[in-house]
């Protein structure tokens, strides 16, 4: 038994030029796409139509190589290049690129293989198969160079469209008519209502500490290191405790939004002049606002209860009048609270009771007590 002879040029050209004429490329794209677009998530909103005329301008020019059994020329690597950034702009992630290129290239595989083992010799079918696996190297190594270099730039206009949108959205200064499209970038639901959160930097937490704490509690941050504070979104109500001072506003629709804002700057405002580690709304604490709201009845009030004292014995004062209050005037929860012996905190208190005449038994007394102290914490937080 003899070998068959190898084709010779003529028959080679020939049977690779049959195949490829022979390639139903409009069907392949068509199928690609349909696929690409129910199975890859990011292109669940891209028209299948559209996606296959984008795959028709790639593997266009790749018949054209495999015809005419060459390289791809600089301008169609200039144009593989530009179809990867495209996929960077339209917000596709290189990982679902690349396995959309994947479903792509094995349709196109199927249908070349199964033309080549019909139309060609073994050996004319073995060359095109494996110049086609080359010419898709080529390919592949320009799309993705031109995705990376891209996406980065595309990912940060992105954001940067998010944070302006989304500043506009907490301010009020959207136009209503805009609302849809924010809502879609953002990926808020235009029918639900939101909480603000609004939290600040505190000792031991900087604006990016602030952000991963709100982070996993919310739907979209907005970090302004400039102003030094971190807003957010939340679909429920946060956890009470993010380990800083923060406030929360309550729930409003889209439209709406600044008033929860508002409410929550407030909330965040009173969490950090009492040194409130958690997350607090503004109607939980309306006695805590009025000590805000009315700094010179606090300063009155802390003369009137604590102006007889100075330096270290003030500060005793104040903290044994704050957590005897705190006790409900229970004077050895109290001294155990501040590890003294409940005869050393009842002396404290009588000596209050005879240099100022307020006993914090007394309903009114217990309240100016409590007013000063808070006033001068929040004085010391800087608030007051």
């Amino acid at each position: 038994m003899h070998d068959k002879p190898e084709p010779d040029p003529a028959t080679r050209e020939r049977q690779r030029r049959l195949v490829l004429d022979a390639l139903p490329v409009g069907e392949v794209a068509r199928d690609a796409a349909v696929t690409v677009v129910h199975e890859i998530a990011r292109y669940h909103r891209h028209g299948a139509e559209q996606v296959q005329a984008e795959l028709m301008s790639v593997l266009t020019p790749v018949l054209a190589m495999l015809r005419e059994a060459r390289d791809a020329s600089p301008g169609e690597r200039e144009a593989f290049a530009a179809f990867g950034a495209l996929r960077a702009q339209q917000g596709i992630g290189l990982e679902p690129f690349l396995e959309a290129t994947r479903l792509t290239t094995r349709r196109a595989f199927d249908a070349l293989y199964a033309r080549a083992r019909t139309t060609a010799s073994p050996e004319v079918g073995m060359e095109l198969l494996r110049d086609f696996w080359a010419a898709c190297d080529q390919v592949s190594a320009e799309m993705i160079q031109g995705h990376r270099e891209r996406e980065p730039a595309h990912v940060q206009a992105a954001q940067e469209q998010r944070t302006l949108l989304l500043r506009q959205l907490l301010t009020g200064e959207l136009p209503a008519g805009w609302l849809p499209s924010a809502a879609t970038a953002l990926g808020l639901d235009l029918r639900a209502e939101y909480r603000v959160c609004h939290a600040r930097p505190d000792e031991g937490h900087d604006v990016a500490a602030v952000e991963r704490a709100l982070r996993p509690h919310t739907v979209v941050v907005l970090a302004e290191p400039g102003a030094q504070r971190v807003i957010a979104l939340a679909d429920g109500r946060p956890p009470a405790s993010f380990g800083l001072p923060s406030g929360v506003g309550e729930p409003r629709p889209l439209a709406r939004l600044r008033e929860s804002l508002a409410q929550a700057e407030r909330g965040s405002e009173l969490a950090a002049a009492f040194g409130l580690r958690r997350c607090v709304s503004p109607d939980e604490l309306p006695l805590h606002s009025a000590v805000l709201t009315l700094p010179q009845v606090g300063e009155c009030l802390a003369e009137r209860c604590f102006g007889h004292t100075s330096g270290e014995r003030r500060a005793t004062l104040v903290r044994t009048v704050d957590v005897y209050l705190a006790a409900d005037a229970n004077a050895d929860r109290a001294a155990a609270a501040l590890f003294v012996h409940p005869n050393t905190l009842r002396y404290r208190i009588r000596g209050l009771t005879a240099t100022t005449g307020l006993d914090p038994a007394r309903t009114e007394d217990a309240l100016a007590l409590w007013w000063a102290v808070r006033h001068l914490e929040a004085r010391d937080h800087g608030t007051n």
